[in-house]
């Protein structure tokens, strides 16, 4: 019995070690991904922009002497330009800020199912209900909710669900594992559930499971 039990502990082991090395990998592949979509989308939404902006510059320059009225037209026209161009990379930038809540899940899913993982989520849709900076952070506590099973839990099961109120939606990550020891785990999940304004609830019988409810209202 010993012997077995040793064995088991071993294959437990090795499995989150191999989890928790393909979810380096996957995340290395999201950033490069990532880098090369930024990359292309400066490209294509400020290229030209500033390729403008050269041009016109260099027009007014050669007709301050000349044409003073030209001249202006030509600087006000490169003065609206910059303004669309700091416009358009605010844009970007807020664009990188927010995560798809599903796209998280569905990286959730095919992380722990090749880990031999038996993995659910329920509704993952319901989601949609809330604003994108909310759905980020929605994602980012599923995906600590997920590492914290992965490497205290010694789960072989998750289980995920949205469930939507009329003015919330809650989360749930039931897993069935031997459960949390203490909280420390839970802070980063607690910092970012304070964020929303929402509400945490910890059940650590049968496994961890814990609810969390955000509003749907009050835009961050």
């Amino acid at each position: 019995m010993i012997l077995i039990g040793n064995k088991r502990m071993v294959k437990n082991r090795m499995l989150k070690q191999e989890l928790e090395q393909k979810n380096q990998h996957i995340n290395v592949l999201i950033a490069e991904q990532e880098r090369n979509r930024i990359g292309q989308d400066l490209h294509d939404t400020l290229g030209h922009v500033f390729a403008s902006l050269s041009l016109k510059s260099e027009l007014a320059m050669k007709l301050i002497d000349q044409d003073t009225d030209k001249a202006k037209e030509e600087m006000a026209t490169v003065n609206r330009l910059s303004k669309e161009a700091l416009h358009k990379v605010r844009n970007i930038i807020n664009d990188l800020k927010v995560q798809s809540f599903e796209e998280e899940v569905q990286g959730m899913k095919m992380l722990l199912e090749s880990a031999n993982f038996e993995f659910h989520f329920n509704n993952r849709e319901k989601a949609r209900v809330l604003s994108p900076s909310k759905q980020s952070i929605l994602a980012m506590i599923l995906r600590e909710a997920v590492n914290n099973v992965i490497k205290h839990s010694e789960a072989t099961k998750v289980y995920c669900s949205l469930a939507e109120e009329q003015e919330a939606v809650t989360l749930t990550v039931h897993d069935n594992g031997c459960g949390l020891e203490n909280d420390t785990a839970l802070q980063s999940i607690e910092q970012r559930v304070t964020r929303v304004n929402g509400t945490l609830e910890v059940t650590n019988e049968e496994g961890l499971k814990i609810e969390i409810t955000v509003p749907r209202g009050e835009q961050l």
